[in-house]
């Protein structure tokens, strides 16, 4: 009994000693040996492995990012990242972590060069010293199309040339007869009695050899075209002129290019290199983006607001860009010949941005063009006087305590026109909330900060409110100057911190009628 229990006891531990042997190899197992000459590679660009084991395979997480061929050869095909392995059976794999950055201006590559695979190359006479070489085209990318690839070969070509020799003698000759003599046909030549005159020697007459050929061998540049190879398939059997060696050998490989997505990718044998293009004709302008069209007005009121007198300071461009999909961001130009600056009013002024082929792309903005006035002098002095210089959150920072420090509250005013109420306000030192909304806009605008008004929502009499909506840092801001009973912070706020003060009818208000409001906090909380 005893034996026969030990048996399994003896299998349990065998087990364990080759399970443990097991991983004992596993952990000692060799790592292999790789490097990359670099972490990075741009869209198109190559980046080469070194190994310093044998037998290794290479494996891309993501080949629509980068693909490695069988070499360890990267080559990047659109913005992203991407793990190369390095694997051998037996050793611990090396990874890799890659990062394909995109070609400012270029498109992306949906199918690498070493992914398309030239096979079953044949070479045969087709005549006189005349051959044919083809091959069939695969695509062993797993996703993205080969629209074309075109091989270029330098062969050389055999051509018959004719070649005329001089006119020689002809062998048959017409020889004069004497006087009296007969002919063929038994007749005399004439009757004269008198002894004939020597005559001319014979003449031959001239005609030409037939025409001989020799074989003349030059150089030619022949194209091998496959086109539409969608990816894991092969093309039909394509061909061109084979070399007058009537060898495989004699094809020298010139050039590659190959056609796949929007890009032309072409690899130059002399180089060894390769550049990325785009593959058609490019007939689309850049886009223009940022304050221009229906985003330069919100609520019937421009964003853009200028006085006449900072006309010739005035930055027009700050909030608008041009970037086109092939040259990347392209300068812009804006046309105010519009504005009639003797005028106050909203006008119109044009934004152009033209690419590198030529395409031009137009814009259009709003801009508000105020006459400086009484306001605006008394605005000039403040901001000169007590509002801190430096940045525009510093100086929207100063405004609030000023407006806060030197406008008492009243429930009355007009609501008509702020800048006859804010010459009102500062003057009387009160105001309601229409006030404090109007002083901090002259301030706010003659500064040159982009502003925008803001009214709650529904308006009801005696229940109305207004305040400010400023940009800055790449942002827009609540900026509310009229005091509560509760207090309150209310300068540089988000929707979300409002909300944190009141969730009610405080500062509701139509969100869809304003751009989108800055989401980053860059102020305490209103309370």
């Amino acid at each position: 009994m005893k034996r026969i229990g030990s048996v399994p006891f003896l299998v349990l531990v065998l087990a364990l000693v080759i399970g443990m042997g097991a991983n004992v190899q596993t952990a000692s197992a060799k790592t292999v040996k790789a490097s990359v000459s670099g972490k990075r590679v741009k869209v198109g660009g190559q980046l080469s492995i070194k190994a310093g084991t044998k037998g290794v395979r290479y494996q891309s997480s993501d080949s629509t990012v980068a693909s490695v061929n069988a070499s360890g050869v990267i080559t990047g095909k659109k913005a992203g990242k991407a793990t190369i392995t390095v694997k051998k059976a037996g050793y611990q794999s090396k990874k890799i972590a890659l990062t394909v950055k995109a070609v400012k201006g270029k498109p992306s590559l949906d199918v690498a060069l070493d992914e398309v695979k030239l096979t079953s190359p044949k070479i045969k006479k087709t005549g006189e010293n005349s051959y044919q070489y083809s091959a069939v085209i695969k695509n062993t990318a797993k996703q993205g199309k080969v629209l074309k690839v075109k091989y270029y070969y330098q062969v050389q070509v055999k051509e018959k040339v004719a070649s005329s020799l001089p006119a020689v003698a002809s062998a048959s000759m017409t020889i004069p007869r004497r006087m009296g003599e007969a002919d063929a046909t038994g007749e005399q030549s004439g009757t004269d009695t008198q002894p004939a005159e020597e005559t001319a020697a014979p003449q031959p007459t001239a005609t030409t050899a037939a025409p001989s050929y020799t074989w003349k061998t030059q150089k030619k540049t022949v194209v091998l075209t496959a086109q539409n190879i969608k990816p894991g398939k092969k093309s039909a059997r394509v061909k061109c002129e084979g070399d007058a060696s009537g060898t495989i050998r004699g094809m020298q490989l010139t050039k590659v290019e190959l056609y796949t997505g929007e890009a032309v990718y072409t690899y130059r044998a002399s180089t060894r290199k390769g550049t990325l293009k785009w593959s058609d004709v490019d007939l689309t302008g850049p886009e223009i983006t940022g304050w221009v069209g229906k985003k330069s007005v919100y609520n019937g009121e421009p964003v853009w607001i200028c006085y006449a007198d900072k006309k010739d300071t005035y930055r027009f461009k700050d909030h608008v860009k041009a970037v086109d999909a092939r040259d990347g961001k392209v300068p812009v130009t804006v046309d105010t010949s519009k504005i009639k600056w003797n005028k106050e009013g909203i006008y119109k002024v044009y934004y152009t941005a033209k690419d590198k082929s030529g395409n031009k792309t137009k814009a259009w903005a709003k801009v508000q063009v105020y006459k400086p006035g009484v306001a605006e002098k008394m605005a000039d002095i403040i901001l000169s006087t007590s509002i801190k210089s430096g940045s525009d959150v510093q100086k929207l920072r100063s405004i609030y305590e000023y407006v806060k420090g030197h406008c008492s509250y009243v429930g009355s005013g007009s609501h008509t026109n702020w800048r006859a109420t804010a010459v009102k306000g500062i003057r009387n030192h009160s105001g309601d909330c229409f006030t404090y909304y109007s002083i901090s806009r002259l301030l706010i605008t003659r500064a040159g900060i982009p502003h925008i008004m803001i009214r709650r929502y529904p308006e009801r009499t005696g229940s109305n409110h207004w305040w400010n909506l400023v940009y800055v840092k790449g942002g827009w801001y609540h900026f509310d100057t009229t005091p509560r009973s509760r207090k309150g912070y209310f300068c540089l706020q988000t929707d979300a911190q409002l909300h944190m003060y009141s969730t009610g009818s405080t500062f509701r208000f139509r969100e869809e009628l304003y751009p989108k409001r800055a989401t980053k906090k860059i102020s305490r909380n209103p309370i």
